[in-house]
């Protein structure tokens, strides 16, 4: 691995093909001369791939300002495939760059890719190009969104796939710390009160009345809207419960009582390296 900012490039002759490492703080990135290119990142990281996209140019006949990568990444593991366009391309003779951005929602037309589960993920780049003088979108109706899509009627603002230009294997690594483990324990007080039935026809609020095994009792109060009940406030959580406690609601003129539930146990997470 070299250091360096984006912008510095390590050459580094190997045999027949040429290697250079991008590097920044969240990923490498890996380019060379051949067609079976390694990207290195991590799987909650936008990240930024230099791939030679020129050498293999399918439609000549079109300036590189009317050329957009559509980039299919497949997981080794669940087969699961996810299509994108960068949120930034830049092309320049010895390579393209392009932008994508880790989002749990991923979005062909916006860049966004959802790199989960980690691991090994296999891409392919597909050129698309419009005849179109004027400026063009990545939206629907004028970018493709896979290799067999075909834009229909055909128009100069419709871009067209011309086939595959590079591939290769991006490995998706777990950032240090981003593994988590949830798990749930007796924090001996009352962590959550939850309304399961706001009742019908309370007058006045309700008093909130708590019992169960304690050391110092748990209290809470509520507020009614239109004679039902919509909030509780934990006001004292008490200490030394061994099981959820019970809830009970005064009457206060209601003609249906209200039904609220009491939870001891709280989550809490371990993150792993």
């Amino acid at each position: 691995m070299c250091l360096g900012k984006p912008s510095v490039y390590h050459k580094i002759k190997v045999v027949s093909a040429t290697f250079f490492f991008i590097a920044n703080k969240n990923s490498v990135f890996l380019l060379y001369n051949r067609l079976d290119t390694m990207i290195q990142t991590f799987s909650t990281s936008h990240f930024t791939a230099y791939l030679q996209t020129e050498d293999n140019r399918i439609d000549t006949s079109v300036a590189s300002d009317r050329i957009r990568h559509l980039v299919k990444f497949t997981n080794d593991m669940d087969k699961s495939v996810q299509y994108a366009y960068a949120v930034t391309e830049v092309i320049n003779n010895r390579y393209t760059s392009l932008d994508f951005q880790s989002n749990p929602t991923p979005n062909v037309y916006l860049g966004r890719i959802s790199l989960v589960p980690a691991g090994y993920w296999k891409y392919e780049v597909y050129e698309v190009s419009w005849s179109d003088k004027e400026a063009f979108l990545i939206v629907a109706g004028q970018a493709p969104t896979t290799e067999n899509d075909v834009l229909t009627p055909a128009g100069s603002d419709k871009g067209v796939v011309q086939g595959l230009v590079t591939k290769g294997k991006l490995y998706a690594a777990e950032r240090d710390g981003g593994e988590e483990v949830q798990y749930t324990e007796n924090a001996k007080s009352v962590q959550t009160l939850t309304i399961v039935h706001g009742g019908l026809g309370y007058t006045s609020a309700p008093i909130v009345t708590i019992t169960g095994d304690n050391i110092t009792p748990a209290k809470a109060t509520c507020t009614i809207v239109g004679g039902v009940v919509t909030t509780v406030t934990i006001t004292d959580a008490g200490s030394g419960y061994t099981e959820n406690p019970a809830v009970t609601l005064s009457t206060s003129g209601s003609s249906d009582g209200g039904q609220i539930v009491a939870n001891i146990n709280e989550t809490n997470y371990i993150y792993t390296g």
